[in-house]
């Protein structure tokens, strides 16, 4: 933690605010516009939601088993 801080220190306002807005986005694109070696604009961010395979899986056996019940009901 306190590299991170370290770190920090020597990044500009506009660095900062573009890693937070890296870090709050999670995963994604950015396009962003750099002039004289700093962010500038952020033009568009894509939001990315990666689906687990695991997950979809299970949610697909729950509502199969729900269609079995349902039928027998």
């Amino acid at each position: 933690m306190t590299k991170e801080v370290n770190a920090l220190q020597g990044l500009t306002n506009r660095e900062m605010q573009l890693i937070k807005f890296i870090r709050e986005l999670g995963w994604g694109e950015v396009r962003l516009q750099v002039q004289n070696g700093q962010p500038v604009l952020i033009y568009e961010a894509i939001r990315t939601v990666k689906l687990e395979e695991e997950a979809a899986f299970s949610q697909k056996q729950e509502k199969a088993s729900l269609r079995v019940k349902q039928s027998k009901g």
